[in-house]
């Protein structure tokens, strides 16, 4: 991975800049904000010692910047504040959007565009609509959090090690997602099995627990912080990092669907494959009827956000 674009210098971007140069996933990172003294100030706050750490260079960027980029990472927009909804953000956010579509339209820009942007279902239909692009090379980070969240919550939960725990959230990023239950593995092994091994079992109402704890997680580190950005650096630099090695991925990413239960053009996640060619397509077999019902009424409700 030759070069990188991040637009946004706000918390969200700039620890996505560092968490991606400390992971080395790139060898230059160009950050770009419309306030240039917060560029200029993330930039000198990232690179002392920079070298002792990590190869990446890391400069204040400008639009041209992305135009020989592998990869635009778009985070620029009103951040979510205390007792707000990400639905909240779409007015403010969506004009803001269209403008980076134009300019990556007008400079010429054909790098994969991971859309961070809140609400981030919205943001990346807009933005794919902009540009015109149907193919997969736009996508969002979705609900790659969210099932991250996922597993760390079941694995306390079941008293395993979370790396042992695979468990994906598909519909919006937000108050319409959907806990794929008949996703989760826990060392391989689908739940149900895992649990039938020791005799044990999960009961709605622990479900529903779990399902609550996930849905406010966002909402109480905003309450206690102010803000949340560690958690999506990570997940975004996760990505650009796998694809830098040229894995094949499976994450619950959104994009516009292509037809996925009857739906094309609205953006929700689903369980998608990840090439360094953008998505590819989605893998929804396994998902039970009442989960895609569940995804549906989110698509229904979004149609015309």
């Amino acid at each position: 991975m030759r070069k990188i674009t991040v637009v946004g210098a706000g918390f969200v971007g700039s620890s996505i800049a560092y968490s991606l140069m400390l992971a080395e996933a790139t060898d230059e990172i160009a950050l770009i904000d419309v306030n240039e003294a917060a560029v200029r100030a993330e930039v000198a706050d990232i690179r002392p010692g920079l070298s002792a750490i990590s190869p990446t260079r890391v400069h204040e960027g400008c639009w041209a910047d992305a135009a020989d980029s592998d990869i635009v990472i778009v985070t620029a927009g009103i951040s979510r504040k205390p007792n707000e909804s990400r639905m909240d953000l779409i007015g403010k956010n969506a004009s803001i959007a269209r403008g980076i579509a134009q300019k990556l339209k007008e400079y010429g820009s054909s790098a994969l565009v991971i859309v961070v942007s809140n609400p981030v279902d919205v943001i990346t239909r807009i933005i794919a609509e902009e540009l015109g692009e149907t193919t997969g090379r736009v996508f969002g980070t979705g609900c790659l959090l969210d099932s991250a969240r996922f597993g760390s919550v079941l694995a306390d939960f079941l008293n395993v090690s979370e790396k042992s725990v695979r468990a994906f959230v598909a519909g919006e990023h937000g108050e319409g997602q959907v806990l794929l239950w008949s996703s989760v593995e826990i060392d391989g092994i689908p739940l149900n099995a895992w649990l039938n091994e020791r005799n044990s079992e999960i009961r709605e109402e622990d479900k529903r627990l779990i399902a609550k704890r996930i849905a406010d997680m966002g909402a109480n580190i905003i309450a206690g912080k102010g803000r949340t950005h560690y958690g999506i650096a990570g997940c975004t630099a996760y990505i650009v990092n796998e694809l830098k090695q040229g894995k094949t991925l499976l994450l619950p990413l959104t994009r516009p669907l292509t037809g996925e239960f009857g739906y094309a053009g609205v953006c929700a996640s689903l369980p998608c494959v990840l090439t360094t060619d953008g998505i590819t397509g989605s893998k929804t077999d396994g998902i039970t009827p009442d989960e895609i019902e569940q995804i549906k009424r989110f698509l229904e409700a979004s149609k015309n956000a």
